[in-house]
């Protein structure tokens, strides 16, 4: 797997490719360290696996450089690791397509825990993302996580009989963004299949009732 990370800071670079290599020993690790070696990069060392990137880099224009990856190429998938702990820039970024968005507090355990999950081509989403979500009383489903909105809509459209590939055209996302969704939603909602995903939704609220 060759994995680009673009950060302004060679140590904080460092330390991440250090974990990324802890997963595994086959993982290739490419730097830029601004937007225009970000770019420069993405075109030079194709094919990339997997992009790392901040949002504070020089040239970025934080939320603008994003959006300007995932046009250029949508099928990449990008993981945001910021220092940013605005819940709406985070929502953004998860309903604009990425893969994950990893703040730089977290410790090291729950660091290499969503880099397993990114890697692995789950999508990881910030407990803090929900730090003022409404607690789930349903006693069905006691243990299930706040869902993300772009998670809400897509359960929405699921349960209109869409396949993914519709959803992905409706929600102006990649059928393979789609299915890592509902992949994460199945494992928040404790369930195995679009019906279940669907029944689950239904009873916890998430999407109106028949």
């Amino acid at each position: 797997m060759k994995v680009l990370h673009a950060d302004d800071h060679a140590l904080f670079r460092e330390g991440i490719g250090f974990f990324l290599r802890l997963l595994d020993k086959d993982v290739t690790v490419v730097e830029a360290s601004d937007f225009r070696s970000l770019k420069d990069k993405l075109a030079l060392e194709a094919p990339i696996d997997l992009l790392l990137m901040d949002l504070a880099m020089p040239g970025m224009g934080e939320l603008e450089g994003f959006f300007f990856i995932r046009r250029q190429y949508p099928t990449l998938p990008v993981v945001v690791l910021s220092g940013s702990n605005n819940t709406q820039v985070i929502q953004s970024i998860l309903d604009g397509g990425a893969r994950g968005y990893i703040p730089k507090l977290v410790n090291s355990e729950e660091l290499m825990r969503a880099l397993r999950m990114v890697t692995s081509g789950e999508i990881y989403v910030p407990n803090l993302l929900f730090a003022s979500a409404n607690d789930n009383d349903n006693k069905e489903y006691p243990e299930v996580e706040v869902v993300t909105a772009r998670q809400r809509d897509i359960l929405g459209l699921l349960a209109d009989g869409m396949p993914n590939k519709l959803i992905g055209n409706a929600l102006g996302i990649t059928e393979g963004t789609v299915k890592q969704h509902l992949k994460s939603l199945y494992k928040r909602l404790h369930v195995q299949n679009r019906t279940q995903a669907i029944r689950a939704a239904r009873t916890m609220g998430l999407i109106e009732k028949e």
